[in-house]
């Protein structure tokens, strides 16, 4: 665990803007970075965290053990998300990192007190559940597309809307593992990428770093089969 680097947090910083120095200041010094390796367990379902996270890199999942062993991804936590829960209650998932991931956290107790004294504090992160509903909602959509290769395009279409950076996106995670999480086989989620690039929807950047520019926006959306818009 060391201190972080200034520029890691640019977009975090972003969010706090509006705060008051003080309270800016304050939140900051608690700051502390974590690496964490593929497969490590963050959180099991049942505990009460205390401390709340944010990704900074890498890939975590939010995954719900069902009756017979199986496990279920029910959510995706990437860079510029938190996690942890604000108010009261366990948590209703497990929290494993699917890739190897850096993050930041600070204490829950200490940032409750600061919601407390800065009611601009507790607006931003209200919002930020909010945010969080949104993107479950989001979610469900996606795995509603019967066929792999829409939710794979729903899942382009999300990933650079949160990206923000002109069009290309950097997959998260292998394909394995990205298989897993849409509820697809590898080689259908193959075969779907390789549809997407014939249609010239999207364009393969590097392969190794898992990088698409996505070329068509509208016939991406068209692709989807959902309700998603791509600003």
């Amino acid at each position: 665990m060391t201190g972080v680097a200034a520029g890691d947090l640019a977009h975090f910083r972003s969010m706090l803007d509006h705060v008051n120095t003080q309270t800016r200041e304050a939140l900051m010094s608690m700051v502390r970075e974590h690496e964490v390796a593929q497969g490590q367990v963050i959180a099991v379902e049942g505990s009460t965290l205390t401390e709340i996270g944010y990704v900074l890199e890498g890939a975590l999942g939010m995954i719900k053990m069902l009756p017979d062993d199986r496990q279920h991804i029910i959510g995706l936590l990437i860079p510029t998300d938190l996690f942890g829960r604000v108010y009261d209650g366990p948590l209703t998932y497990r929290i494993t990192a699917l890739s190897h991931s850096r993050l930041v956290t600070f204490p829950l107790a200490e940032f409750q007190a600061l919601l407390d004294q800065d009611p601009e504090l507790e607006r931003i992160f209200l919002v930020h559940l909010l945010d969080e509903m949104d993107a479950a909602r989001e979610w469900l959509m996606m795995m509603n597309g019967l066929k792999v290769v829409e939710r794979v395009a729903s899942f382009l279409i999300i990933l650079a809307r949160r990206a923000g950076n002109g069009g290309e996106v950097a997959l998260p995670l292998g394909r394995k593992d990205l298989a897993h999480y849409l509820g697809a086989r590898p080689e259908s989620l193959s075969r779907a990428f390789r549809t997407l690039e014939r249609m010239q929807v999207i364009e393969s950047l590097d392969a190794a770093a898992r990088r698409y520019r996505i070329c068509n926006p509208k016939r991406l959306v068209q692709a989807s089969g959902q309700d998603l818009v791509l600003d």
